[in-house]
């Protein structure tokens, strides 16, 4: 089983009836190495999920792969994902685009809510709820307050 697709793109002169010619370097440079094939022979894009998810990282899903796809592949969201900050940066040549995604209301509604299919290199953010941040801060600060209590009580005894 070859996982590498061959890519033969003819890209030396294309003509286009009632207009001029288009050169070798307008278009698209791909490489070979950036296109992989599962068993099934589809093909497979590389994409990024950060952040709140129970295994984070670099995954090859399927072409056409939505965000939902990606979360589930890297094990579902943890208990502190806040899915309706969700963001999606993508690439389109030089300009970065980034969305934000709405995954609760996905969820949670009977509407048809559209979410994006991946691009090879996108990357999925999902960011941790505010309240857990404060919950752990309040819990940081907890902890210091019994040393410093510790640390005055011995103190106070010398």
């Amino acid at each position: 089983m070859k996982l590498m697709v061959k890519l033969a793109i003819l890209s030396l002169v294309v003509t286009i009836p009632g207009s001029s010619f288009i050169m070798a370097q307008d278009a698209p440079s791909f490489k070979k190495e950036e296109f992989y094939m599962d068993a099934g022979q589809r093909l497979l894009i590389e994409v990024h999920v950060w952040g709140e998810v129970n295994s984070p990282g670099m995954y090859r899903v399927p072409d056409g792969s939505t965000v939902l796809d990606l979360m589930s592949r890297a094990g579902g969201p943890t208990q502190y994902a806040a899915l309706s900050r969700v963001r999606l940066s993508s690439h389109d040549g030089a300009k970065r685009l980034n969305q934000k995604i709405n995954i609760d209301k996905y969820l949670n509604s009977t509407k048809q809510v559209a979410i994006p299919a991946l691009k090879p290199g996108d990357t999925v953010m999902i960011p941790r709820n505010a309240r857990f941040f404060w919950k752990d801060a309040i819990g940081f600060v907890a902890d210091l307050a019994v040393i410093a209590n510790v640390y005055y009580l011995i103190s106070r005894n010398r």
